[in-house]
């Protein structure tokens, strides 16, 4: 086999597709942030990291209770009747919580309006259950996408999404320079148009309501109730850190610390990438009850990132302050330390996060919420120390290692339990893949 037909067949896999719409999604993400950062003062910029934040963790309550599921089930489903009644399941969980989010959220706002504006929460109040409804086929598809492991359709999907609001963007910034509430505007307008999309293309799965079951839907719950424990701590672990600053200091210092923090998703690109993969594969070993396989999936692809993750982060810390400049401005200079402290964190996220999704893919997701809850729970109290006490945003990011750390002692201890995992086989085994792939390159 030839050099281009090795390089042709790598890019066609699964790992690498979807490493490449991680990328993608990544390369849109940031030089959107660029563009606002330099677009709109520390303040108002602020507000539009408590928009996103807000959305990511309410977005996260959802994706617990349908999109994990739905991976996992469809992963190991037996046939087209069970497909089509667990997406007609999380078609109708999605649209009853998509109902009590509206419910909530219009009449809170409505009523206490005037103090949510002066916190900085008056974007993600007024705009999010507008975007909560449009949002419903995008989401949706992107994990019955996942679950048939069709990485090159979730780049397509993805691009039509991001290309949209990244172009706007561009336009606002050199010409229009319009409020910040446009951008919101075009925000959720680019979330409708991936939306229809899915739904032309048919990825969205919308037809299929009508299949739902009260079997298949108590099934997605009782699975749900946990991941979507999970799922709240997991974001927790990210938006506490902006939701806590915000609160208790000032919109600006929500602005410092969001350019660190978009800057660690750097690591999260690979992270993501091969948990997509490895999460529909776990699932469908568990499920034909084949623990063997599970184990060797998690030593692989824990193993793997974790090598992987040694030489990424040398180089992200030697140039984090070129990094934090190209991001952020000369205004977010400062915030070089936190970012640094956050790649130091980074170390030990591919033990934490495939422990977890190990966890989910056993039909273990009670284990994992506990992990991720004990993992939050430290994370807050540590925040809420390190501000009061230290009054510093160093010490705040210094609190995420303390949480890693929790995490990956914690699921370990419970994948031990469960299935035999030994985390000393992680990286002797990952080594051993990354030399037998170098040897395939090389033949």
């Amino acid at each position: 086999m030839g050099i281009q037909q090795k390089i042709k067949g790598l890019l066609k896999s699964d790992n690498s597709l979807s490493l490449i719409g991680n990328l993608v999604f990544a390369f849109f993400g940031f030089a959107s942030i660029f563009l606002l950062a330099r677009s709109y003062s520390e303040g108002v910029f602020g507000e539009w990291i408590i928009y996103l934040s807000g959305m990511a963790l309410v977005e996260m309550i959802r994706k617990g209770i349908t999109s994990t599921p739905l991976v996992r089930f469809i992963a190991g489903s037996k046939d087209q009747d069970e497909r089509k009644k667990i997406i007609g399941a999380s078609w109708f969980l999605s649209v009853l919580i998509t109902v009590v989010i509206i419910v909530l959220f219009v009449p809170i706002y409505v009523i206490f309006g005037d103090a949510i504006d002066m916190k900085g929460f008056g974007l993600f109040f007024k705009w999010y259950p507008l975007l909560a409804l449009v949002i419903l086929p995008l989401n949706t598809g992107l994990s019955i996408l996942q679950a048939d492991r069709r990485f090159g359709a979730i780049l397509n999907l993805r691009f039509v999404n991001m290309f949209f609001f990244f172009c706007f963007l561009v336009i606002n910034f050199f010409w229009l320079k319009l409020d910040i509430v446009y951008v919101v505007y075009i925000h959720i307008a680019a979330h409708l148009l991936a939306s229809v999309y899915a739904m032309f293309r048919k990825w969205s799965g919308i037809r299929n309501i009508k299949y739902a079951s009260r079997e298949s839907v108590n099934s997605q719950m009782k699975f749900g109730k946990y991941s979507l424990g999970t799922l709240i701590g997991s974001n927790l672990l990210k938006s506490s850190d902006t939701f806590i600053i915000g609160m208790m200091l000032t919109q600006p210092q929500v602005a410092y610390y969001s350019i660190p923090l978009k800057l660690i998703e750097i690591v999260e690109i690979p992270m993501r990438s091969f948990v997509a993969v490895a999460f529909p594969k776990m699932s469908r070993a568990s499920r034909e009850g084949n623990n063997d396989e599970v184990r060797s999936i998690f030593y692989q692809y824990a193993g793997i990132v974790s090598w992987l993750f040694i030489p990424l982060v040398t180089v992200l810390f030697l140039f984090a302050k070129p990094l934090t400049l190209l991001l952020g401005g000369a205004e977010y200079i400062d915030s070089i330390i936190i970012f640094q402290i956050f790649l130091i964190y980074a170390l030990l996220l591919p033990l934490d996060r495939f422990s977890g999704v190990s966890l989910d893919a056993i039909n273990r997701p009670k284990f994992n919420m506990i992990k991720v809850l004990f993992m939050a729970s430290a994370n807050i109290i540590g925040d809420i120390i390190a501000i009061t006490v230290f009054n510093s945003l160093e010490a705040v990011a210094a609190v995420t290692i303390v949480n890693v750390l929790v995490g990956v002692l914690v699921g370990n201890w419970l994948l031990k339990r469960e299935i035999g995992i030994k985390v000393s086989k992680v990286y002797t085994i990952g080594f051993k893949e990354i030399m037998k792939f170098l040897r395939k390159i090389r033949e």
